[in-house]
């Protein structure tokens, strides 16, 4: 009769933790300087972001919304909302691919975009 209060009391401390992890999880801190846009990858090392040519620098990481990198020979055609960071030559160096509904929430400037007859950002 005693295991079942404490299988309950398990059960509920192993869905709190889950839950504050699913939070930390989402709330995930960009460094200062970061630009978010639309993203259009072609052949490396160019891409498109807001409808702006950038380049691909040297060593350049993308990085999944799991938080894995992802190799550069799979990023050709992929169209993503994404936050990165350019170095002092202007071109691209960290790439984080988010999705739509996290793109929405966050609290960074976009880049400058050239899209359209009258450039919008």
């Amino acid at each position: 009769m005693k295991l079942q209060p404490l299988l309950r009391r398990m059960t509920l401390g192993a869905a709190l933790c889950l839950g504050s992890l699913g939070a930390a999880y989402a709330q995930m801190n960009y460094p200062m300087g970061s630009l978010q846009g639309l993203a259009t990858f072609g052949a490396f090392p160019n891409v498109s972001i807001n409808c702006t040519d950038y380049t691909l620098g040297p060593g350049t990481r993308v990085i999944s919304p799991l938080n894995r990198i992802i190799p550069r020979n799979q990023l050709n055609g992929l169209q993503a909302p994404v936050v990165f960071q350019t170095d002092a030559m202007g071109n691209v160096f960290r790439v984080w691919l988010v999705s739509d509904s996290t793109a929405s929430q966050l609290q960074l400037p976009k880049a400058p975009g050239q899209c359209g007859l009258f450039f919008s950002n």
